[in-house]
């Protein structure tokens, strides 16, 4: 089956009103206030469903010192931890075990070249300015590029959480964003035609 990118965002103070007492939602970022982080970059299937944990090769915990540790974190963040934990690289070996495993890149390059996708393609202008109050959900679909290319994602059809952006996959890469796949853009979650940007 041929395979393409799903590019996954998580707005964290909406993430965050959900769970006040992580260490991360208690001392946020100013980054993530304003800015989409990653949730991850996952391949899938271009007629529907995707892979997972298609080899056993395990993280490697060097991987995001040698990358930046400070990019990882503004970037990437796992907000449950402190940066200081043992636990705080839990999110990246998952998302390397289920997902990264898949893309047929090495673990440097499926963390760099997530990175630098979130950094080139990151968060429309349009939502750093509704922080703390409301856009359209149409606008915004149109800031992804289309509503065929972004799955927006929210809590009670309302709150702005995240988005799904979908990549061509050229040697492995994420290359080009592409119109997403219907079972992706299925997985569109705001039903409400004006949605809530939360704000810390």
């Amino acid at each position: 089956d041929s395979t393409y990118y799903v590019f996954a965002y998580s707005w964290t103070p909406e993430f965050c009103y959900g769970q006040p007492t992580y260490a991360g939602c208690k001392n946020p970022q100013a980054f993530w206030g304003t800015y989409f982080t990653l949730h991850g970059l996952w391949p899938q299937y271009s007629n529907g469903g995707y892979p997972a944990t298609c080899t056993t090769e395990a993280f490697n915990s060097s991987i995001p010192t040698s990358i930046g540790w400070n990019d990882m974190t503004q970037y990437w963040p796992n907000v449950q931890y402190l940066e200081t934990d043992s636990s705080y690289d839990s999110f990246w070996e998952h998302e390397w075990t289920k997902h990264g495993t898949c893309s047929g890149l090495t673990q440097q390059d499926y963390f760099q070249n997530t990175l630098n996708l979130i950094k080139s393609f990151g968060t429309p202008k349009s939502v750093t300015a509704a922080v703390g109050g409301t856009i359209s959900a149409a606008s915004l679909r149109s800031d992804f590029g289309g509503a065929e290319y972004v799955s927006l994602q929210c809590t009670s059809g309302k709150f702005l959480n995240g988005a799904y952006t979908c990549w061509s996959k050229v040697n492995n890469l994420p290359t080009a964003q592409i119109v997403c796949g219907a079972d992706v853009q299925k997985e569109d979650t705001c039903t409400a035609s004006t949605l809530t940007v939360t704000s810390f």
